[in-house]
């Protein structure tokens, strides 16, 4: 079983409960802990129902609500040793990079290191026997080898953050768009579907598109552009609201 509960994404917050056979992993904590605790309980999940908790990177818009969340969640917390410095926590538990680390029973999570302008910033393969999910937002570039690492995932949530074309004539000042066009900044549209190409390619059958800009992006131009990219190959492929209490089943349809 794989579902996921979008509670934010996007520049204002970002979180993710992901329940993976049976196990309920949140990913970030950019949110409030009455915003994360009104999701699980509209899911029929309380703060005792998390396994434990993934940080990728410590902007403010993935770990504002960490301290206060923390003190109901009382479950372990990975982060890259960059991130756990930065953030000076001394209970949370260092990732080392791109080794499969066995973080619950059962379960195992890669940390995946991310061109982005946060040190420590990290995506992140979590598998158990049955399952494979993969996690990649904030990053300017596909990370190499990330497409071989994850070759048959049942889902993928990757970022596609902008347009191009809307983030260059938009209202925006220079160097901000510079940094978001940058190797260290977000994920295009374009280059999002280049990359759910490739990943269609190995097997994965089912993509959320995380983390799109309000002020940059329209949803119908991140799924135009996916769609195109894997035209022809029988994919789910679905937005990720800014806002959700919606959980959603990942059906299984992983290409063979």
């Amino acid at each position: 079983m794989l579902r996921i509960l979008p509670v934010a994404s996007g520049s204002t917050g970002n979180c993710m409960l992901l329940e993976i056979d049976g196990r309920h992993l949140v990913i970030d904590l950019g949110v409030s802990a009455s915003m994360l605790r009104s999701a699980m309980s509209a899911n029929g999940l309380a703060w005792e129902d998390v396994d434990a908790v993934l940080i990728t990177h410590t902007h403010s818009d993935h770990v504002r609500g960490l301290g206060v969340c923390m003190k109901r969640i009382h479950a372990p917390i990975f982060m890259s040793h960059t991130s756990k410095n930065t953030l000076m926590l001394e209970n949370a538990t260092a990732l080392n990079y791109s080794a499969r680390t066995e973080i619950l029973p059962d379960l195992w999570v890669t940390a995946i290191p991310t061109s982005h302008d946060c040190p420590g910033s990290i995506g992140f393969l979590i598998e158990t026997a049955n399952t494979r999910f993969g996690y990649l937002t904030d990053l300017g570039v596909i990370p190499e080898g990330v497409t071989e690492l994850f070759s048959g995932c049942d889902c993928i949530v990757l970022e596609s953050n902008h347009d191009v074309e809307m983030l260059r004539y938009g209202p925006y000042p220079a160097y901000l768009k510079r940094r978001i066009l940058s190797e260290h900044g977000h994920l295009s549209n374009e280059a999002c579907a280049e990359a759910l190409a490739q990943f269609a390619e190995t097997g994965t059958g089912c993509f959320f598109l995380a983390h799109l800009s309000q002020e940059n992006n329209r949803p119908s131009l991140a799924l135009e552009s996916a769609c195109k990219a894997t035209a022809g190959r029988n994919v789910k492929l679905e937005v990720l609201p800014v806002w959700g209490e919606r959980m959603i089943t990942v059906p299984a349809c992983r290409q063979e």
